[in-house]
């Protein structure tokens, strides 16, 4: 559903009109819902993009745990859906994960002695 932002040049006031579709929105002339002006101008607020959806099927276990950390809601949730498992058995193999991590990261630096 388009939404478009307008600034009423006779009153100040910002307001946002909705159309069904772009159809609509091209038929339309605007008019303020405060004072009914139709002298409005047309603002540039947020703008949405739609990306292409990303494969986490394909990821691996290193991939995941990249994401889990990330810590991005909606990427967690596509991961979860994608995957077919439930959040609690998703964190637990992460956790995993990052405990091997962890571990072959200290094993793997050299001792240190305090004289």
């Amino acid at each position: 559903m388009p939404v478009y932002d307008y600034r009423c040049n006779s009153c100040g006031r910002e307001v946002s009109l909705f159309y069904k579709t772009y159809k609509d929105y091209d038929a339309a002339t605007p008019a303020c819902p405060h004072c009914g002006s139709s002298d409005l101008e047309r603002m540039i607020t947020n703008v949405a993009l739609q990306t292409g959806s990303r494969n986490y099927t394909g990821m691996t276990s290193g991939d995941m745990l990249s994401v889990l950390e990330g810590g991005n809601h909606h990427e967690v949730n596509e991961l979860f859906r994608q995957s077919g498992q439930d959040a609690a058995s998703t964190v637990q193999q992460a956790e995993v994960i990052k405990d091997a991590k962890d571990s072959a990261a200290n094993s793997s630096k050299p001792a240190t002695s305090s004289e």
